[in-house]
């Protein structure tokens, strides 16, 4: 029984970091455009789309934005392709704690309200 246990535990660690992997790139893939749906209230704001890795296809696959409400407190950065000597990788965006306590939600990208 002890072993059955610590079998399924070991998937679900392996299963989970694989999760987390990343993939680098020697160029950035070509963004799509979409067209941003309308605001669900005056106080959203949007969230720019993401790129996920594939492990299918070692590709990175874009996701759309999406509307989110105001985090107190936070701020969203918005994620960005870095340089690595493997390649490029893509650094997903984030909620993140702002320094001086304001909720301003501008975050370090392309959030803007009602756009």
């Amino acid at each position: 029984m002890k072993k059955i246990i610590l079998i399924i535990s070991l998937a679900v660690v392996a299963i989970s970091l694989n999760s987390c992997l990343m993939g680098y790139v020697a160029s950035e893939p070509a963004y799509v455009e979409y067209s941003r749906p309308a605001p669900p209230n005056t106080t959203s704001i949007w969230i720019d789309g993401d790129w996920n890795w594939s492990i299918q296809t070692h590709t990175y696959v874009q996701q759309h934005g999406y509307w989110d409400s105001p985090r107190p407190n936070q701020s969203y950065r918005t994620g960005y392709w870095q340089q690595t000597p493997k390649g490029k990788s893509w650094s997903k965006g984030r909620w993140q704690k702002d320094n001086n306590g304001n909720n301003n939600n501008k975050g370090k990208g392309n959030n803007r309200r009602g756009n």
